[in-house]
């Protein structure tokens, strides 16, 4: 049995990827998530009852599960390292919770954690943020594995690029661990529904207001670079860069033959964000394509409405990345050292 903890749980990503790879030879002992449509989500599609599920990480005393867990996920809010936000960096209420992982790590002391960030994590305050970060990790007496991975490289048509770091308290561990080779991927069209409810499709009078009325509107509605194979990566945040949040779709027929074969990051807006162009028209991606989009199956349990749901799958992190990560992890047990380690 393999017991694993998440923090900032969110709709349970990390629950999807161990029941990949364990199915019902796991045990989640807790988790916690303080956003209550992210807590409806996550009961509907995660027995909750096998696990302490906790509200807020700040009243989370993990000390009581000291040496019980194998490994720990969690990512932070990424707003305040966003290279889109405002980079408050730690003095933002968001920033200043990777501590708080930090402070559970400490207590508790899993074999192993993942923790999960923004790439710009890495450039806040020059890069002393990160660097005290992982050192602090390192007092611990982890042996800790830092890469930038990108949810492109591992099967699922999204660029979306994100900090993983991995500790490890077994020295052997740590030298046998390894990414697995990045593998090929699927076609954004295979991600997508054929047929579509009108209320995704924007009208031209809505792009008009944008183009010229709206405060936060940044730019043009006009097609990005087609000779790319990867579209531009989305926002986080609604009002920002706006333009980024469109690709091109070349239609053959009804609602099929899409110009780019990899989709933006997905965002947790669902005002103007992920959109695609069906024939003349623009429409966002829909909440379900957006899941399928961060690696989860379509018997993910839609329980709450649209707008949440599409900030709940913008906010995960995919499926996919943390099943390749928890696989090399296992397999890392079997301590087959890399050559030159």
């Amino acid at each position: 049995m393999t017991y694993i903890a998440t923090v900032f749980s969110g709709i349970g990503a990390a629950e999807f990827a161990a029941r990949k790879i364990w199915g019902e030879s796991f045990k989640n002992i807790f988790a916690c998530e303080i956003d209550k449509f992210a807590r409806i989500a996550y009961a509907a599609n995660h027995n909750i009852r096998e696990a302490r599920f906790y509200r807020d990480i700040k009243e989370l005393d993990a000390s009581m599960f000291r040496g019980k867990i194998d490994i720990l996920i969690g990512g932070s809010p990424c707003q305040d390292f966003s290279r889109i936000g405002l980079r408050a960096g730690v003095s933002g209420d968001r920033g200043s919770l990777i501590w708080q992982y930090y402070r559970i790590v400490k207590e508790c002391r899993p074999k192993v954690f993942v923790f999960e960030n923004v790439k710009g994590f890495l450039s806040i305050e020059k890069s002393k943020v990160y660097v005290n970060f992982l050192n602090a990790l390192r007092s611990l007496g982890f042996h800790c594995y830092a890469e930038i991975l990108n949810t492109k490289d591992y099967g699922i048509p999204q660029n979306r690029e994100r900090l993983y770091v991995v500790g490890f308290l077994n020295g052997d561990e740590y030298y046998a661990f390894e990414l697995a080779p990045k593998t090929s991927r699927n076609k954004l069209a295979d991600y997508l529904d054929e047929n579509v409810g009108e209320k995704y499709f924007l009208s031209e009078r809505l792009l008009a207001y944008f183009e010229s009325k709206h405060l936060k509107f940044k730019g043009k509605f006009y097609p990005k670079d087609e000779s790319k194979d990867c579209a531009n990566t989305l926002t986080t945040n609604p009002g920002h860069r706006r333009t980024d949040n469109f690709i091109i779709q070349r239609p053959h027929g009804f609602n099929k033959g899409y110009e780019l074969e990899i989709c933006p990051t997905i965002t947790t807006s669902n005002f103007t964000n992920n959109n695609l162009l069906k024939t003349e028209r623009i429409r966002k991606l829909t909440p379900r394509e957006c899941l399928r989009l961060q690696g989860f199956s379509d018997d993910f349990k839609i329980v709450v409405s649209d707008s949440q749901t599409y900030k709940q799958a913008g906010n995960a992190m995919s499926v996919n990345v943390i099943e390749m990560i928890l696989r090399q992890i296992e397999a890392a047990k079997d301590k087959q050292f890399k050559l030159g380690a």
